[in-house]
């Protein structure tokens, strides 16, 4: 990929650990200071970064905020903020700062959800992070591009302290839970955005597809409210695990124990992702809908 602004990423920082349990990433991340030639860039240096201690050791996602939605400046810049996560952001923005004095940084940050979101490359709207997640798209069996607008909660995010980056979400696995396949898929997948890293290093990555399909986040969608006294609503068995999978007018997407269902309002087709995601049940999100585009719709390139 050519492009008289292109600048090579000088320092790519693979991070484990920023929602404590999810122990995928920390365990990678953990493997990876002990055998650093595995992931030794020739056109990058390549640092590690267990991005939340205390959440880690405890083995929660987060001790008193997410650390996900804590790199807005006004979380940085306020000095009072007591919230082991605001403290932890801002010494992960500093140590960025440092690695970036003298080059640009990108960062890769290590996920893993409860719904069946199999390998998906999360990204914003920066042309050139998503030239790389839709070129480690094309190598990745199955993997998707999530994309969001420009926006204070992909703005929030750990890649936020890096001049790019993208996340790397495998599912399903439990919260807590080390599984052999899980490490083994989210291991490729760091390797292969790395081989596209040092291809876009060199000027040798090809432009991304114009048709190259993108998962747009439209917005979250929360449990439908009801009395203290109702049942729980709980997502239809219908859409359970339908991640990526378009959904309708008119198809079921909640239930509950006395018989009610609740049916998508439309008005057109969609395509749900983190459905039924257990970290989301202390925001009340059920599930997020995104839109199925082509690249050449956000006409950024």
């Amino acid at each position: 990929m050519t492009d008289p602004k292109h600048t090579p990423f000088g320092t790519v920082v693979i991070a484990g650990g920023t929602h404590g349990n999810e122990r995928t990433g920390v365990a990678l991340v953990q493997h990876w200071q002990q055998n650093p030639a595995e992931i030794r860039g020739t056109t990058f240096a390549t640092r590690t970064l267990l991005s939340n201690p205390d959440a880690i050791r405890r083995n929660i996602r987060f001790v008193d905020r997410d650390l996900n939605r804590s790199f807005l400046p006004h979380h940085l810049e306020d000095g009072a903020a007591k919230a082991y996560e605001i403290r932890r952001a801002r010494e992960i923005t500093v140590w960025m700062a440092a690695e970036q004095e003298k080059r640009r940084t990108f960062a890769i940050d290590l996920h893993t959800s409860t719904a069946c979101m199999g390998t998906t490359l999360i990204t914003n709207s920066d042309p050139f992070n998503l030239a790389i997640a839709l070129a480690a798209q094309k190598e990745l069996e199955g993997a998707r591009v999530y994309s969001f607008a420009d926006s204070d909660r992909i703005n929030s995010c750990l890649r936020a302290a890096a001049h790019g980056g993208l996340g790397i979400e495998i599912g399903p696995i439990p919260q807590g839970v080390l599984r052999h396949d899980i490490l083994e898929k989210t291991r490729t997948a760091v390797a292969c955005v790395l081989a596209v890293l040092e291809r876009f290093n060199r000027g040798e990555l090809e432009p991304p597809d114009p048709q190259g399909p993108l998962y747009r986040h439209d917005r979250h969608v929360a449990f439908p409210e009801t009395s203290p006294e109702a049942p729980p609503v709980f997502i239809h068995r219908a859409l359970e695990g339908r991640d990526y999978l378009p959904l309708h007018p008119g198809q079921p997407i909640f239930a509950d124990l006395a018989g009610r269902i609740w049916h998508f309002d439309g008005p057109e087709v969609r395509y749900p992702v983190f459905i039924n995601e257990a970290a989301y049940y202390n925001e009340n999100i059920a599930f997020s809908m995104t839109r199925k585009i082509p690249l050449a719709s956000l006409d950024i390139f």
